[in-house]
């Protein structure tokens, strides 16, 4: 039995390579509407930095099967009948004993039941990996990946499989996908900082955390605080927010996340950063080797989108989520 999920965001993903396009307007560009604007936008400084946001309660679950239909990407909440679920719950009852043998046993009934409970196909081949037959759990694995590609679950419990077989570049792009489906989970960031590590590869800290505060003071007057290199940054972020009718001018509804938003505004933080700063600041270095490379969208939604909005991922086509993961690996772990 499977549920529908109403998905409460509308993605406008564009798909052009790089911040500068004729779609945007300049930071130039920008400053002419701004003067010309009827609502008065006053700049200050921020009084105090900006801290970063604690996410970690902010994670996917792994109750969402997808297909794609005829270029759709449809998302349903997976319930199983009673007869499944009753399976189920032995079958945990046994695994939590460390019974694998008998709670696979009870996996397999529910299956019988349930044939696409991608989730069960998962935690089969757990059972197999406990007991270091990583073969059959690596078959297990991919079954479930196959059946549903969002099922983050296997592909983190893929990589570790894959690291006990001593395929590290295959651990390592498992697990990428795995962080990328499920941003804020720390028990994965934990995994990638060890699988990375045996790949030499770099798991820097920071996050895009744009130092950028708006508020509406009063009837057509907004207050844009910002601090160090983020005012070109921060005046695009005022327009989409605030002046009327400029998010409806580039193609964009009132409501949703839009990549071509993110794009203006870091053309603007590009133009006006503090290029001496380049070596001393890891998320200017990931934008502008993103820029260099052709990975701003992929920048875009893993260091801004995903961390906010995490459920995103499941809305993403299978060879998007490739490319994103590339640019983890190549930008964001760049070898030591």
């Amino acid at each position: 039995m499977m549920k529908k999920i109403t998905l409460f965001f509308v993605l406008v993903f564009t798909c052009q390579s790089t911040v500068f396009t004729q779609e945007i307007h300049s930071p130039a560009e920008v400053l002419k509407i701004l003067e010309k604007s009827e609502v008065s936008y006053v700049l200050n400084p921020l009084e105090q930095e900006l801290k970063p946001i604690d996410r970690s309660g902010n994670l996917n679950t792994n109750h969402v099967f997808r297909k794609e239909e005829k270029e759709t990407i449809v998302s349903y909440r997976y319930e199983i009948n009673e007869e499944a679920q009753n399976y189920s719950l032995k079958a945990e009852d046994y695994f939590k004993k460390g019974k694998t043998g008998l709670a696979r046993e009870m996996y397999l009934k529910v299956l019988e039941e349930e044939p696409e409970y991608f989730k069960v196909m998962t935690y089969i081949g757990q059972t197999y990996g406990i007991e270091k037959d990583f073969d059959k759990a690596i078959k297990w694995y991919k079954k479930s990946i196959k059946l549903n590609f969002i099922d983050y679950m296997a592909h983190w419990f893929l990589a570790d499989a894959y690291i006990k077989e001593g395929k590290l570049e295959d651990a390592v792009k498992e697990i990428t996908i795995a962080m990328i489906l499920n941003r804020n989970n720390p028990r994965i960031k934990k995994s990638l900082e060890v699988i990375y590590e045996l790949k030499k590869l770099e798991t820097p800290e920071w996050v895009f955390l744009p130092q950028v505060k708006l508020d509406s003071i009063g009837p057509n007057e907004v207050n844009v605080s910002y601090g160090g290199d983020w005012l070109g940054y921060a005046l695009v972020k005022a327009l989409w927010k605030h002046e009327p009718g400029y998010r409806q001018s580039m193609g964009v509804g009132k409501e949703g996340l839009s990549t071509l938003e993110e794009r203006e505004a870091l053309g603007g933080l590009i133009v006006l950063f503090d290029k001496k700063m380049l070596k001393k600041n890891s998320m200017y270095q990931a934008l502008r080797n993103a820029i260099d490379n052709k990975m701003v969208n992929e920048f875009i939604f893993y260091e801004i989108i995903l961390p906010e909005y995490p459920m995103v991922a499941y809305q993403l086509t299978e060879a998007f989520i490739g490319e994103i993961g590339e640019y983890v690996v190549k930008i964001r772990g760049k070898k030591k």
